[in-house]
């Protein structure tokens, strides 16, 4: 058999590894989503608790506490939406090639990475995406939560 095999046939020849390879890359993508909900969960309880803990003692440092808590939390949560838009940006050329609908840039792409789709598209930078990210509905928890660390720090603490 010839080297230059025709694209179609190494298409069907690669066929069942892109398909594992797309389970690969949804199992990816469903931890990326999963990190980020915990990282979510344990950020606004580790918030509530240092606030609350403020409260009772009436201690305006926690709350400076509670805002560096709020903030390295929202860090790893961007993050990890970071990773799993990366994921679902492979998941999608996978799909397009798998389905025959490939463009130059995508054979281009499984050239430079040796069709390893669990691969990460080096051309992009996270602090780039940074502002595209922040956008999405999945920070809405951080927003509430920045909104309310606005009005706890305008809002005078209770005396005794």
């Amino acid at each position: 058999m010839p080297d230059n095999i025709p694209n179609q046939n190494h298409k069907e020849k690669n066929r069942d590894y892109w398909i594992k390879q797309s389970e690969m890359l949804q199992n990816a993508i469903v931890r990326m989503a999963n990190n980020s909900l915990e990282v979510k969960k344990v950020g606004l309880t580790v918030w509530a608790a240092i606030v609350g803990f403020g409260f009772t003692n009436q201690n305006a440092n926690l709350f400076v506490l509670a805002f560096v808590a709020f903030v390295l939390f929202g860090i790893l949560d961007v993050y990890y939406l970071y990773l799993e838009r990366r994921f679902r940006d492979n998941f999608n050329r996978l799909s397009r090639i798998i389905n025959g609908y490939e463009t130059s840039k995508d054979n281009e792409w499984i050239e430079k990475s040796q069709g390893n789709f669990l691969k990460m598209d080096a051309s992009t930078i996270f602090l780039a995406e940074l502002p595209h990210i922040l956008q999405s509905w999945a920070n809405l928890p951080y927003l509430i939560v920045f909104v309310m660390k606005i009005a706890l720090v305008i809002a005078p603490l209770p005396l005794k």
